[in-house]
């Protein structure tokens, strides 16, 4: 138990000073002024989870080159895509690490925990960021299927009016409220702007949110661009077709309503309705009287 302990609290310290000696950009570009900033004072924004496993993540890739989680990286990369990069893949294993890490030391040091629950725990603190990570992207697609109708209704008066399709994207970048289906249609427009084709641009997009109503919005307008149909008409389907599969998904939760309510009513409000009608009647049975109405 003793020799645990001393290697989780040696990988930790390895961490820790992995980190500051890494990570000394870090602690000059908290103290910006706010000139550069734009806020008042030098708050500490660089201070996230981000900024913090950078410093580890730099060791390793610089002990084992940037490669070092190439294997993994095929299926993280799209994860991490879709959560719009909070971090790299190399930053996310190391978070995975010193979790598997940091979980069965607390636990040795809470509850003086077996060896078996510190495998465990181990475990559990490894797949931990795997949940949160699917968690943010599940948000955020949520967040993305929300605004694509507006999104899509804007581009059509905008090509309606007669603008080009990517000036239509541009106008709708700028006008639109700051979003997450935005900052995805700015990451498309970049990579037009770099020498990316639109067709290309736009299957990207597709394959970073990898959600069934941006793919099917992706190939509408490939096939309109591809057959010659007026892309106006392709996005008044597509926007008319999206808000109709959104009224059968909201009917279809409305209709499983009643059998999700089911068991909360048997569970917590038919015993506390059973106590106050008959409570009373088995209390005078026990008392040896009749009840009298």
């Amino acid at each position: 138990m003793e020799l645990v302990l001393i290697i989780l609290l040696l990988f930790t310290s390895i961490g820790f000073v992995a980190y500051h000696v890494s990570n000394r950009k870090l602690v000059e570009e908290v103290h910006l002024p706010s000139e550069i900033t734009g806020e008042s004072g030098s708050k500490l924004k660089a201070f996230n989870l981000k900024n913090i496993l950078s410093g580890p993540a730099g060791f390793i890739e610089r002990l084992f080159g940037k490669s070092s989680f190439s294997l993994p990286a095929s299926d993280l990369h799209k994860r991490l895509a879709s959560s719009n990069k909070i971090m790299s893949p190399t930053q996310f294993m190391v978070l995975k690490f010193f979790l598997a890490l940091a979980v069965p030391l607390a636990a040795l040091i809470a509850f003086q925990a077996k060896p078996v629950v510190l495998i465990f725990c181990a475990g559990i603190g490894f797949i931990l960021p795997d949940i949160w990570l699917n968690n943010l992207i599940k948000k955020r697609r949520a967040l993305i299927v929300k605004d694509l109708p507006l999104v899509i209704d804007l581009l059509n008066i905008c090509v309606g009016a007669g603008l080009d399709f990517m000036v239509a994207v541009n106008r709708v970048i700028q006008e639109f409220r700051p979003c997450a289906l935005i900052e995805e249609m700015k990451i498309m427009t970049n990579e037009i702007q770099m020498g990316i084709s639109r067709r290309d641009a736009l299957k990207n997009m597709s394959a970073r949110i990898n959600n069934p109503e941006i793919s099917s919005f992706v190939r509408t307008l490939l096939q309109a661009d591809r057959i010659g149909t007026p892309i106006s008409e392709a996005l008044k389907m597509q926007s008319e077709e999206i808000r109709l599969r959104w009224f059968q998904k909201g009917e279809e939760m409305a209709l499983k309503a009643p059998i999700k309510l089911l068991f909360p009513l048997l569970i917590f409000i038919l015993p506390v309705v059973l106590i106050i009608v008959a409570g009373p009647i088995l209390i005078q049975f026990t008392r040896g009287g009749m009840v009298k109405f």
